[in-house]
């Protein structure tokens, strides 16, 4: 599992060090608190602050563990990662 967090946490460092942060969406696994449900939301990368080794941080403090991200995509729907595909 730590290679794909890797993988994952590189993914999201290119984008945020391209200067086009705000042209990617980064769709997750979120599991509200006290809700028990789970459900797929997305976040654009303009909001991440920084990718740690385990985790996410957005610009109101959220935290998201990197073993929920499922997939990157760009502004016109083109993915660019995906933890079901092989391509990195």
């Amino acid at each position: 599992m730590a290679k794909k967090r890797s993988i994952i946490r590189q993914q999201i460092n290119k984008i945020l060090y391209s200067n086009k942060k705000e042209k990617y969406i980064i769709y997750y696994i979120d599991r509200p608190p006290g809700m028990g449900i789970t459900r797929l939301a997305s976040v654009n990368a303009s909001r991440v602050i920084k990718a740690t080794e385990w985790a996410m941080i957005l610009d109101d403090d959220t935290v998201i563990p990197l073993h929920r991200v499922v997939e990157i995509r760009d502004e016109s729907g083109r993915l660019v990662w995906s933890r079901s595909s092989k391509r990195t």
